[in-house]
């Protein structure tokens, strides 16, 4: 009999063994810890992260894991939900471009949580990270980024099998209970879309509900609680239920597994909004530095991509042209290009209460026009085609094409020289921890911390260097 798919994905993470693991891959698998404990501490202090952290700290539980940027510990579950949510509250958090997700708010925090409770060595959280990276990865990219059709975002549908590989991995499952532990994250799979509407905050909590429950399905796995090993492919199972009009390719799942690493494809994120934005902003930006465009001399700003960018970043068009919210300005192709035209930049600053209702911005965001192109439609996901043209007063007409946004590995820059992409993680880390009172001084020593990761006999010495000292 053939293995499922199941089979496959614990037969791979079972046997993954650092020392055996290619060393771009693990250094780069570093970063990755690196640019979520960035964007986690740096999004603890939105509101949304403190109700939750409030919560979680009122559920309580087991102390046995940190909260980041907090002084208490909860279970390894509430962890993993604190610390997930808080990493995507600011949507500054890594992405897989052709599986359309973030790896890391779901990945990482499970990992970390379980690590931190298990007190295991820093080359074991390095194996189940990656072993993570490449279950999330390979699930998001077999639906060939149509689950958004279908109002399931990915992050949170797919992301309890990735949590759910790292868990296990930590935990030392059997072949036989990892096998069991993706059957239970399935069944446990959600993270709908339809926070677009609003503007609301749901989901900022899909990636640490999935890390709760990646983790959830480890703990009763390894206790011999059951779960199907068709969950992938069966009648019922993940890929039909969770795909729209059955479009999918299971056989991005195995193909290659333990050969090629999908998973090292993954961005991480230079602006803190959708990833559907950045080739946008990339494009704007460009065209406003060489040629010095300023808001007063521009007609008419048009915008050409793919049907799912239109869908998430036009509609509703009352809330993308004026947003009124936070969410609904990370989500939109009028204001982030407004935003970078007029503040020639793409920050955290672009996106508070005061910005959003900048009038200069929103001047210039009443001038954009963004429309399907069905050509560039068929090119994603592999890429992200987008065309972009500013119409001048003077008649004259501006354009740029972008298909790969910054930040991903497959820029010409990051191909040519590799360590390059790794030195911008760590920039940005530094960034983000210098605006952070309580960790502000501490930034280098983070990253020394985590490049030597692999040499760390526990883990807990880098949680401590993430809990804020007592104040007296």
């Amino acid at each position: 009999m053939a293995r499922t798919i199941s089979e496959a994905l614990a037969e791979f993470t079972a046997g993954l063994e650092y020392p055996r693991m290619p060393l771009h891959i693990r250094e780069r698998t570093k970063m990755r810890v690196l640019d979520f404990l960035g964007v986690a501490l740096a999004g603890s202090q939105i509101p949304s992260s403190r109700i939750m952290i409030e919560v979680v700290k009122e559920l309580g539980g087991t102390k046995e894991s940190t909260i980041l940027g907090e002084r208490m510990k909860v279970s390894c579950t509430h962890a993993a939900l604190a610390n997930g949510t808080m990493a995507h509250a600011s949507d500054y958090d890594d992405d897989h471009r052709s599986a359309t997700m973030h790896p890391g708010a779901a990945v990482v925090p499970a990992a970390l949580a379980v690590a931190e409770r298990e007190a295991c060595e820093g080359s074991r959280l390095i194996e189940a990270i990656i072993a993570g990276y490449e279950v999330i990865c390979r699930v998001g990219e077999a639906f060939l980024g149509t689950q958004y059709h279908e109002g399931f975002h990915p992050t949170g549908a797919c992301g309890g099998f990735g949590a759910a590989a790292a868990a296990a991995k930590i935990f030392k499952l059997s072949p036989q209970e990892m096998v069991w532990a993706f059957g239970i994250a399935g069944t446990q799979a959600s993270g709908l879309e339809e926070w677009k509407s609003d503007g609301t905050w749901i989901k900022r909590m899909h990636p640490g509900k999935a890390a709760e429950s990646g983790i959830l399905a480890a703990l009763l796995a390894k206790r011999g609680y059951t779960g199907p090993a068709t969950i992938f492919e069966g009648k019922y199972g993940f890929l039909n239920a969770f795909s729209f009009e059955r479009t999918y390719d299971s056989k991005k799942i195995t193909e290659g597994l333990g050969e090629v690493f999908v998973g090292h494809d993954t961005a991480f994120k230079p602006y803190p909004c959708c990833r559907f934005l950045h080739q946008v902003i990339d494009g704007v930006l460009e065209m406003t530095k060489n040629h010095e465009v300023t808001p007063d001399r521009v007609k008419e700003i048009r915008v050409k991509t793919f049907k799912v960018g239109i869908d998430t970043l036009m509609k509703p068009e009352e809330r993308r042209y004026r947003p009124k919210t936070i969410v609904d300005a990370q989500f939109s192709i009028p204001f982030v290009v407004g935003a970078a035209m007029v503040r020639k930049r793409i920050s955290l600053r672009e996106f508070t209460e005061e910005s959003i209702r900048d009038s200069e911005i929103l001047e210039i965001a009443s001038k954009v026009k963004g429309e399907e192109d069905p050509e560039y439609t068929k090119g994603y996901p592999e890429r992200f085609p987008t065309s972009i043209e500013i119409e001048l007063k003077s008649g004259s007409i501006l354009k740029s094409y972008v298909d790969i946004p910054s930040g991903d590995p497959g820029k010409k820059e990051y191909v040519e020289n590799p360590t390059r992409f790794n030195d911008a993680v760590a920039e940005k880390f530094l960034l983000l921890i210098s605006g952070i009172p309580s960790f502000s001084n501490r930034g280098r020593k983070i990253v020394r911390l985590v490049q030597g990761l692999d040499q760390a006999q526990d883990v807990s010495k880098l949680m401590r260097l993430l809990t804020p000292t007592k104040t007296k």
